[in-house]
C-alpha cells in the first residue's frame, strides 16, 4: 500500500491492512524538498545582490537535471552534480553560500532516492546520514525538510526497497478530473459514471440508453403530445 504523506491514510492502512507493506510515495517527498528550496531561495535572495540572477540559476539547475544525468551516465553522479552546482552557484555572498549548501543537500537526497537499494539496513543508514547533514545546515527550510523525512523515514525506506508508488492512482485521478473538465458541467451523475466506465474500459459501460437517445425520445414524446393538446383546445 502506497500513499502520500497524509497521516489519515497511513493510520487507516495500519488499522485495516495490518499485513500490508506500507510506503510513502517518493515523488511527494521530493516535491516537498523542492518546495523548501523555493522558500529558501525566495527568502535568501531578498536584500542580496543579483536577486534575479539567483532565480535564473535556480531554473537552470531544475530544468537541466535530467539532461545532465543522461550526459554523464558513466561518470560518478554525485561528483558531477557537486561540481555543476558549485560552478552555477559560485557566488561569494554569504546568503548565496547558504543557498548553495541547500542545493547540494537536496541533490544528495536525489542521489539516495535514485539509487537501487537492495539492503534495508544500508538504505536506512544512508538516509540517517543525510538527515544528520541536513539537520546541521543553517538554512531553516532544509532543516524542516529533514524533519519531514525523518518523520516518514520507515515508510520512505519501504517504498524505496519495494519500488512501490502511487503512479496508477495518480493517473486514474487525473483521468477522472480531465473528463469532468471536458464535460463543462453538463450531464447527470449516471451519464458521468457511464462515461468514466467507458473511458476505463468497462465491458458493460455502453449498455442502456445514452443521453442523446434519451433526449431524442423525450423530444419525440413531446412533439407527439402537442397535436392532441391543440385538438383539445379547438374543441
Amino acid at each position: 500500500m502506497c500513499s502520500d504523506m497524509y497521516d489519515i491514510y497511513l493510520n487507516a492502512a495500519k488499522k485495516w491492512c495490518r499485513f500490508a507493506c506500507i510506503g510513502v510515495d517518493r515523488f511527494h517527498v521530493a516535491k516537498t524538498g523542492v518546495s523548501c528550496i523555493d522558500d529558501a531561495r525566495c527568502r535568501l535572495q531578498k536584500g542580496a545582490s543579483n536577486g534575479a540572477d539567483i532565480k535564473r540559476r535556480h531554473r537552470k539547475l531544475a530544468a537541466n537535471r535530467g539532461k545532465r544525468r543522461r550526459e554523464y551516465k558513466d561518470a560518478p553522479w554525485i561528483e558531477v552534480e557537486k561540481k555543476t552546482i558549485c560552478n552555477i552557484l559560485a557566488i561569494c555572498d554569504t546568503k548565496h553560500s547558504h543557498l548553495r549548501q541547500a542545493y547540494l543537500t537536496l541533490q544528495l537526497y536525489y542521489i539516495w532516492q535514485d539509487h537501487h537499494w537492495t539492503d534495508r539496513q544500508e538504505c536506512e543508514k544512508s538516509l540517517d546520514n543525510w538527515i544528520m547533514k541536513a539537520s546541521g545546515l543553517e538554512v531553516a527550510e532544509m532543516r524542516r525538510f529533514a524533519k519531514t523525512v525523518a518523520r516518514y523515514k520507515q515508510y520512505l525506506v519501504t517504498a524505496t526497497i519495494s519500488h512501490i508508488n502511487t503512479a496508477r492512482a495518480e493517473s486514474t485521478n487525473d483521468k477522472i478530473k480531465e473528463l469532468k473538465r471536458k464535460s463543462r458541467g453538463f450531464g447527470t451523475f449516471e451519464e458521468t459514471r457511464r462515461r468514466l466506465l467507458l473511458a476505463f474500459g468497462a465491458p458493460n459501460a455502453v449498455e442502456g440508453a445514452t443521453a442523446y437517445i434519451r433526449r431524442k425520445k423525450a423530444q419525440a414524446a413531446a412533439s407527439a403530445a402537442e397535436p392532441s393538446k391543440r385538438r383539445k383546445k379547438k374543441r
